[in-house]
């Protein structure tokens, strides 16, 4: 698919022309790794209480944190440059969001003042770099306003939950989490007009989620080292290990999130979402999933997990696998195939996928090393199912 040579605007602040070749540079890496500090610390929460509680809880925070990513991450691939004025914004938001970082760790409890005001002057300064473009790039004021507008809102209820005393505090998180996402989800015509570039966001994207799953290797291996290397740990470690790696080939080999894509019709703006969304599940699960692990070498010995925890694990396995699914799908026509391809391509995925969450039924008559085994013996299976490729012919966008 070709990218649309009209959207060239010579003002500088936005440069997208079809062949033109484009990669993250250095200070978009470091924006992103200081949001991965963020993500890890909420998983770190997680690890600290393994349950269903802790995960629904952390479910808003972690969205907030990948949300604040992926604005600044789209700006930057429709209108960054690397100069000066973007390099200072950006690490200007870096420290914001070290801040956020911090206040993350107890964000419903009693750093939940810091945690708001920290997200409202991140929003605010996203803001601001929509502003500049809408005053010197004409054909960019339409986004601009709207963009600027829906996030000015949020950020400013934002800012007045800082000083809302709980349980209003978090009706007003809900509401501005609600606006931010409606804001994008209602620019679909302006979107059309100025698309993000078709190689560097996916490129983003697959940078980011490539470095979450390293943060969960690097976790795994921790884990064991705390633990103290034996038999039962090393062989947890090495099916974690594995899980890992089938989430890394299901990503890039077998969904291909990190491929260029662009944005022409009304369809592709649709897919482009579908695409977009599916990463906050398939993060979420990698999480969650990391953290059971740590959890079971942290055990020490192959003695069957608590009921909640075995059932956490399998279901945010089954979340990461269920969201490569969307994104591997975001990548077809859904009015005229999207029934032939799931039918006659995917059905043993899905079949998978559904054992995979059914596993946890077998928590209570299995050590928990058993029940990892079971898990990534079907990771396995889903992988070679994985290698039957569908033709082009099979309605590719």
């Amino acid at each position: 698919m070709k990218f649309r040579k009209d959207l060239l605007i010579s003002s500088g602040l936005y440069i997208n022309e079809e062949n033109a070749e484009r990669h993250a540079n250095w200070t978009e890496l470091l924006f992103d790794l200081i949001f991965v500090a963020a993500v890890s610390q909420i998983a770190l929460n997680l690890s600290y209480s393994y349950d269903f509680q802790s995960f629904i809880m952390l479910m808003p925070i972690f969205f907030v944190i990948w949300w604040g990513w992926v604005g600044h991450t789209f700006y930057l691939s429709r209108f960054g440059t690397d100069d000066l004025y973007n390099r200072f914004l950006t690490m200007l938001q870096m420290i914001v969001v070290a801040f956020l970082t911090i206040y993350a760790k107890n964000a419903l409890d009693t750093t939940g003042f810091g945690f708001a005001i920290s997200y409202a002057v991140l929003r605010f300064i996203l803001v601001v770099e929509y502003l500049v473009v809408g005053r010197n790039v004409p054909g960019a004021k339409s986004l601009s306003n709207h963009y600027s507008i829906g996030f000015s809102i949020a950020a400013l209820i934002w800012l007045i939950s800082a000083f809302t005393p709980t349980p209003w505090r978090f009706v007003l998180w809900g509401v501005a989490i609600i606006i931010d996402i409606l804001t994008p989800l209602t620019a679909r015509n302006l979107q059309l007009k100025l698309p993000p570039h078709p190689t560097h966001l996916p490129e983003r994207f697959g940078l980011f989620t490539i470095i979450l799953i390293g943060e969960a290797i690097v976790s795994i291996v921790f884990a064991i080292s705390n633990a103290g290397p034996n038999p039962y740990t090393e062989i947890v470690g090495l099916f974690g290990l594995i899980i890992a790696f089938t989430i890394w080939w299901g990503y890039f080999e077998e969904a291909k999130g990190a491929e260029g894509r662009v944005q022409e019709s009304e369809e592709d703006v649709k897919n482009y979402q579908l695409w977009l969304y599916s990463h906050f599940p398939l993060l979420l699960g990698i999480v969650g999933v990391a953290a059971g692990i740590k959890n079971l070498i942290l055990l020490k010995s192959p003695l069957p997990l608590p009921y909640d925890e075995v059932w956490l694990l399998c279901i945010s396995l089954g979340i990461a696998l269920l969201s490569l699914s969307g994104i591997f799908l975001s990548a077809f026509d859904w009015k005229t195939c999207l029934s032939k391809v799931l039918l006659k391509f995917r059905a043993p995925y899905y079949l998978i996928i559904l054992l995979v969450i059914s596993t946890g039924f077998l928590g209570t008559l299995f050590a928990g090393w058993v029940i990892l085994a079971l898990l990534t013996l079907l990771c396995i299976f889903k992988i070679i199912f994985s290698l039957r490729e569908i033709p082009d012919q099979v309605c590719k966008i």
